[in-house]
This record gives C-alpha cells, sequence and structure tokens, in this order.
C-alpha cells in the first residue's frame, strides 16, 4: 500500500516542487528589483556605480516641458522623461564625474522621478545626486517658479514688450552641480539656450569660455554653474530693461519667492569643497552687479571690485569678483574706427584687459576660495594690466580682434587671423588708421 501510494503521488510532488520553485525565483527576482530601486548607492556587476534617487512630483513645471511651454519651444522639449535625462547627462558631463551617464528617468504614478545614474566613483555619484535634490527642492527651484507665476499673475510684468521668442520660466539645468570651482552670477539665460536645450549655447557664454580659457583655465565649465536673478528665458537683447523686479520676484527674504540667495548658498556650498570658505562668486553684468550689491548690503558694486561676504544662511564666508556683461565688447572697436555699428564703443583693449583680469580673479579663488580677494586682484593686474608678458600682451591682442565688434572689418574671424595680425603689429591690437584683419603682404 505504501510503495503504491508513494508512486501516485509522485507527480504531485514534482509539480508542487516546480511550482515552489518558480515561487521562490520570482520572489528572489521581485527582491532584486526591489533593491535596485532602493535609494542609494549600488555595485554594479562590471564594478561601477549606480545611484538611486527621486525628483519631486511637481518636476514637470521646473523642468522646460510641452504641458506649459510657450508654443515656440514646444518642439524642443517631446517628453519629460527625455528632457530630464538631456539636462543631466549634461551635467554630469560638465561636473566631471568619472563615467557619468543617466541609466534611468523613470516617472512614478505620484508624479515623482526616479532617477538612476552610473558611473565609476560612487562618492561622486552621491554628492551629485544631493545636490540635484537639493536643487530642485521647495527653497530652491520651486522659489524661482514661484517668483515666475507671481510675475505672470501682476498686470504688466511678464512680457511687456514682446517678440518672436516669447518670456518663459528656465532655470539654470544642465550645469555643474557637485564639482564646480566657482558660481557665476548673471541677469537672465538668452532665449536660444532654451531653444536648443543647453543653457551654455548661445554668444554670450562661447565668448566667456573663451576669455576663461585664454587666463589658463581649461575646462571653463567648472566656472560657469550659473545662477541668474531672474530665471526668465528671453531675447538675447532688448529685454534687460522690461525685467521683474529681482528683490520683488525672486529674491524676496521670508517669502516663497526667495530664490537667488538661497540658490546661490547651495550651489556654493557642494559636499566636495572641504575649504574653510564656500565656492566664490562672480558677478557679471550691471543688473547682476546691482542684484549683488542688495544682496550683499553695499550700495553699489563696480567693474573689478572684490570682497568676501557670508550669505544669509550660510556657514562659510564667500570670496567674490564682479566684472563687465560677459560680452561687452560685442560692439567695441579700436578708436576712430569709421563704421556706423560701433556706435561710439572704442573701449575694445580696456575691456578686453578687465575681463581678461577678472577670469584671473576667478580662477585664483576657485584655486583657493579661502585666498584673499584683495591680494589676489593685485597679483591679476599686475599680470594683465600693470606689467604683462610678452604671452599675455599676444593674449590681450588675439582676444580684442576675435571680439571686435562682429559687423566690422576689424573682427578676426579665426585664431590664426587674429595671431597674424597680433604677430605683424607687435601685439597691437589698434594700430593708428587699422580697422580691418588685414595684414599687409610685406612691411614696407
Amino acid at each position: 500500500m505504501g510503495s503504491i501510494l508513494s508512486a501516485s503521488l509522485r507527480p504531485l510532488v514534482t509539480v508542487l516542487a516546480v511550482c515552489i520553485f518558480f515561487i521562490s525565483t520570482i520572489a528572489n527576482v521581485s527582491a532584486d528589483a526591489s533593491k535596485k530601486q532602493a535609494a542609494g548607492a549600488h555595485q554594479n556587476a562590471d564594478g561601477g556605480w549606480s545611484y538611486v534617487y527621486t525628483l519631486p512630483s511637481n518636476s514637470q513645471w521646473l523642468y522646460p516641458d510641452k504641458s506649459w511651454l510657450p508654443q515656440y519651444y514646444v518642439k524642443s522639449y517631446p517628453d519629460l522623461a527625455t528632457t530630464i535625462k538631456t539636462f543631466t547627462n549634461q551635467s554630469l558631463s560638465r561636473d566631471g564625474i568619472a563615467g557619468g551617464r543617466v541609466s534611468s528617468v523613470t516617472p512614478q504614478a505620484d508624479g515623482t522621478i526616479l532617477m538612476v545614474i552610473s558611473g565609476s566613483d560612487s562618492k561622486q555619484l552621491a554628492n551629485f545626486a544631493t545636490m540635484h535634490q537639493g536643487f530642485m527642492s521647495s527653497t530652491h527651484a520651486v522659489q524661482g517658479l514661484n517668483g515666475t507665476q507671481l510675475c505672470q499673475s501682476t498686470q504688466g510684468c511678464w512680457d511687456p514688450h514682446p517678440g518672436k521668442e516669447p518670456w518663459s520660466f528656465f532655470l539654470p539645468f544642465g550645469l555643474p552641480l557637485s564639482q564646480q570651482k566657482a558660481v557665476s552670477f548673471l541677469n537672465y539665460p538668452p532665449d536660444d539656450s532654451l531653444t536648443d536645450v543647453d543653457y551654455l549655447k548661445n554668444f554670450t557664454m562661447y565668448r566667456w569660455s573663451a576669455v576663461l580659457e585664454s587666463v589658463g583655465i581649461s575646462d571653463p565649465y567648472l566656472y560657469e554653474t550659473i545662477v541668474d536673478a531672474r530665471p526668465i528665458a528671453a531675447p538675447g537683447s532688448g529685454q534687460s530693461n522690461y525685467m521683474p523686479d529681482i528683490n520683488t520676484y525672486f529674491n524676496k527674504p521670508n517669502s516663497q519667492y526667495y530664490y537667488v540667495t538661497p540658490m546661490i548658498e547651495l550651489l556654493t556650498n557642494t559636499p566636495a569643497n572641504v575649504s574653510s570658505n564656500s565656492l566664490p562668486v562672480i558677478v557679471l553684468g550691471t543688473p547682476s552687479r546691482d542684484a549683488w550689491a542688495e544682496v550683499i548690503g553695499q550700495s553699489q558694486v563696480n567693474v573689478l571690485d572684490v570682497g568676501t561676504t557670508t550669505l544669509p544662511g550660510a556657514s562659510k564666508p564667500t570670496a567674490w569678483v564682479a566684472g563687465n556683461h560677459p560680452d561687452v565688447t560685442t560692439y567695441q572697436c579700436c578708436p576712430g574706427d569709421p563704421n556706423s555699428n560701433c556706435g561710439g564703443s572704442y573701449d575694445l583693449v580696456q575691456d578686453e584687459t578687465i575681463d581678461l583680469q577678472v577670469a584671473c580673479i576667478i580662477q585664483a579663488l576657485g584655486a583657493d576660495p579661502a585666498a584673499d580677494p584683495t591680494t589676489v586682484k593685485a597679483a591679476c593686474a599686475q599680470a594683465w594690466a600693470v606689467n604683462p608678458s610678452p604671452a599675455n600682451k599676444a593674449t590681450i591682442c588675439v582676444r580684442a580682434k576675435q571680439d571686435y565688434d562682429f559687423t566690422t572689418d576689424g573682427q578676426c574671424k579665426t585664431q590664426a587671423e587674429a595671431e597674424a595680425f597680433c604677430n605683424y603689429y607687435n601685439n597691437n591690437a589698434c594700430p593708428t588708421g587699422v580697422y580691418s584683419c588685414n595684414v599687409p603682404k610685406s612691411k614696407k
């Protein structure tokens, strides 16, 4: 009887065993999947790392999205996940995160965004995730959105002088978040950057990157983590006078419109910075200098001013330097140039020299955030204005010829042409009566 029963039960036992195996396998797979989705660092089979974190449920309203963008920009932003992946990959790359890339961007049912980033250094990934989440928080990015919405609901505030390119809310996405050397304070992003899905893809930042490189900065991106006084994409010229008041809409303490100071404080205090000072700030352009004066409690901030301040809410002091707008030379010419487009703006070499000093100062403060800004300024003035070396004289000349008013014959279209001109004229960018980039075939 026992042997017959065993034989009859054998198929059932086999089926049960198979079922148990599959149930166990499914449970293990589910456990693995759950583990992969858990927040934090996870080592991959190849020895690299992934880091999992979540962005807030209002990300759709913080990132450019077709659900609210003006129609002019919608074609650049087909879906939210693609937008977030594009900008985050830009940030990881410009931040210098080793092997950094976005593995996945997954919108969740509750509106949050599940992020998985990968790279070879788990600490770098963790620092980046921390800063990304801080950037998107209710006390930072959301405050910029609040100020924008306040302006949009206020009579006469939003886009009062409309043109082809409409105004649009636009935060500084795609920039270094965790390994930058400095923070740049500017006025507002040109609409080109929003159209092209790249915050740095505009004439202003192309020119400024070239200036930074000219003083020996090998990676300008690390000095181009930007906070704009107005997080509003608008045409690159003719709109500054129409921009909303910063103190009312974007930097009002103890309100939901307190964006600028907290964002600068966040981005100058990265986990990677071990200095006794925060990262330095470079303030570029008249509107930004005026706004910075309000932030630090000074009556005025001028070009080439430097100082140290402790921002509200900060635990570390912040060194800073102020300069011209990054493309101040756009319409500058040599003295006497008869081209009507010069408009009487003949400070080309002077402004070039100022810009190179400012770039020199932020380079030194980026290398040592605790350095004395006044001492650094004196050294940079000596190097670029008082007693420049032959190499620096050549750099001033080449930059001036490349930055000459682009509508005139005085601009050299390539660095090779500028170098040839400066070599011929002994690094004098403005020889008397010469208003082109042409070099005579032979000296007379």
